[in-house]
């Protein structure tokens, strides 16, 4: 009975930590985070750098932040450790960053890591 209740819970949770896949996305502006999550034709995007384009972010690789990102968006799908970083090549001060996707700032950052 036991195993049988542990499939079940197994079987209920793996939907919904497959559902998400890891994104980073980088905006020139927060605006244009806000124009990109309404419906625009492909050619009006503005969009500096999606990780649907290429490829997502994998799980303990430092990624740099393009100079010309002003926010950038995250999704860890499923990884549980998301950072931020004042320099580049993940050094510097890091911060922590919600587990639950949103669009940021970037502020003083200037490098993302998830694992």
């Amino acid at each position: 009975m036991k195993c049988q209740t542990l499939l079940l819970v197994a079987a209920a949770l793996v939907p919904s930590v497959l559902a998400d896949k890891p994104k980073l996305n980088q905006y020139r502006t927060m605006d244009d985070w806000y124009a990109a999550i309404i419906p625009l034709p492909p050619q009006t995007s503005r969009c500096l750098q999606t990780s649907s384009t290429t490829l997502p972010p994998v799980s303990g690789r430092c990624y740099n932040l393009d100079d010309a990102t002003g926010a950038f968006f995250w999704n860890t799908g499923g990884m549980l450790n998301p950072r931020v970083y004042t320099g580049k090549n993940c050094h510097g001060t890091e911060d922590p960053l919600s587990t639950r996707g949103r669009c940021y700032n970037k502020g003083v950052y200037r490098s993302y890591k998830c694992w």
